[in-house]
């Protein structure tokens, strides 16, 4: 029999392998960035689970030791099948290109079962072969659980981590004076909206009445080179005028990106973006978003904030938050485990349904206070999964990028007609934008990649964002098919809240100059 203390190691390493503690501490922090401190109670559910399931496999381990050789060894063997699987899991994971891990999350389970079955076929039928290979296996587990000693006390010290941030519901600052100018600049920018698919090349049957109305009354550009990939690196490079490839936050969730050019990390600084422009010419500045903190990262430079954090966080899909008690944040962790095994959703439908609900009832509120004139809303649509019903124009889980599409469509629609009805509307100059198109390598592999999604795209991976800009009392189209950089919106948006582009004559005579 195997000496108590080996088991025990087994035991806290199978529970490091089992709790889902690493994204907490990544060496960029993203979890810190986007949730923001304090995560006390979050991560003293982590910590809970450790020693729940420390226990519980030690237990395990402990008992297999009194049965029958032959299912002794079979149990051994399944224990171990299933720590490597654990470990491939974790691997993959840890990788930086999303279509990998989204194309692993189509084959966990499958993967697990396959795994277990062969190390439970190998132990009845093959015992040498096996009990080297669980030999091994199982010293590697014992050696994972020394990890702990680093592991424990940097969670211990990130859950005691305090700083006041801005809700995350919503953060108002001290209004700026009022300006005696109505001129207004309304700024949309739709999640993963592709321009071949809404423009070009729509799908059969997909009508999109309110893009093609306004495509046919503002600037468009339909060959733009995106920025990036992901959106938390393509919006802070737009605001910046700085291409952004890669982010890491402090502990505090502060913001920091690579320069290139300089070979270093430098701090974001509010005040050289968009908005900090903006407010230096005297424009009042509202954001409403999703993803990334805006509340956070802009704070010094917006009147009017409100932002909605992706359900996205360790376990957060499944229920876990900041809100809740340590204990009821452990209590989560078994039902993780299960949504793991077998492939539910990344993140549930009913969550991003309430997410997008609360985006447009606070965008809807901040095109109506006039006294905000700059005005960006980031909108989580059409980004998958899908949670819209295009026949019945109908919110509910399910449905694929294309019925996110057509409500993308209709709420750009509504969010028109609110802003006619405004005092202002004269004078405001709408912008309708995405951060990147839709993003077909990853998730051409995920398990909720339909056949319509497949004859719609191709396969073909379309890369263009899209970008309109209609100026106040705009009746006619002019479309800009040159080869232009995304990047290049950010000169234009910055030469409006100068006040140097007020028409499309002024964008005309623009391009010329600044075309990078």
């Amino acid at each position: 029999m195997k000496a108590r203390t080996e088991l025990v190691l087994e035991g806290v390493g199978a529970a490091l392998l089992f709790v889902p503690w690493l994204p907490y501490l990544d060496k960029s922090n993203q979890v810190l960035y986007i949730v923001g401190p304090p995560l006390t109670n979050l991560i003293g559910g982590i910590l809970v689970d450790m020693l729940g399931v420390a226990i519980l496999a030690t237990g395990f381990l402990v008992a297999v030791q009194y049965l029958p050789r032959t299912l002794q060894r079979s149990l051994n063997a399944l224990f171990a099948g299933l720590m490597l699987w654990r470990i491939m899991d974790i691997a993959v994971t840890m990788q930086t290109h999303m279509s990998i891990i989204v194309f692993w999350y189509g084959m966990r389970r499958q993967s697990c079962i396959t795994i277990l079955l062969v190390s439970g076929a190998l132990a009845i039928f093959l015992p040498r072969i096996t009990r080297p290979f669980v030999h091994t296996v199982r010293l590697v587990i014992a050696g994972v659980a020394f990890c702990a000693l680093w592991i424990v006390p940097q969670l211990i010290h990130l859950a005691l981590v305090r700083q006041p941030i801005q809700s995350a519901a919503s953060a108002d600052l001290p209004a700026m004076p009022h300006s005696t100018s109505n001129r207004r600049i309304i700024w949309i920018l739709f999640d993963e909206l592709s321009y071949d698919q809404t423009f070009d090349h729509p799908a059969p049957g997909i009508q999109l009445p309110n893009f093609d109305r306004l495509h046919t009354e503002s600037v468009s550009f339909s060959n733009l080179t995106p920025a990036g990939f992901y959106t938390e690196l393509i919006i802070p490079s737009l605001f910046l005028d700085r291409r952004i490839d890669s982010i890491r936050s402090t502990v505090y969730g502060d913001l920091w990106y690579y320069d290139e050019s300089q070979h270093r990390w430098l701090a974001y600084d509010a005040n050289a973006t968009l908005f900090g422009l903006a407010q230096q010419n005297g424009w009042s500045t509202g954001v409403d978003g999703w993803y990334n903190p805006y509340c956070r990262t802009l704070a010094p430079v917006l009147n009017v904030c409100s932002w909605e954090a992706v359900p996205g966080q360790p376990m957060g899909t499944h229920g876990t938050s900041e809100g809740k008690s340590i204990l009821a944040n452990a209590a989560v962790l078994p039902y993780t485990v299960l949504a793991r095994l077998f492939n539910s959703p990344v993140v549930p439908g009913n969550i991003d349904i309430r997410g997008y609900r609360n985006v447009m009832g606070r965008a809807h509120a901040l095109i109506e206070n006039g006294q905000i004139r700059f005005v960006f809303l980031h909108l989580p649509i059409p980004h998958p999964p899908g949670i819209y019903d295009r026949q019945r124009h109908m919110l509910r889980p399910g449905g694929t990028y294309l019925d996110n599409l057509v409500l993308a469509d209709d709420s750009l629609g509504a969010l028109l007609q609110e802003i006619d009805a405004t005092p202002s509307a004269g004078q405001t100059t709408v912008i309708v934008s995405s951060d990147h198109s839709w993003r077909i390598p990853m998730w051409r592999h995920s398990t909720d990649w339909s056949g319509e999604e497949e004859r719609a795209s191709g396969g073909r991976f379309d890369e263009r964002p899209v970008l309109l800009i209609h100026f106040p009392g705009q009746k006619s189209g002019n479309d800009m098919n040159a080869a232009l950089p995304e990047m290049l919106e950010h000169d234009m948006i910055a030469d409006m809240l100068r006040g140097r582009i007020n028409n499309p004559a002024d964008l005309s005579a623009f391009l010329p100059q600044h075309g990078r």
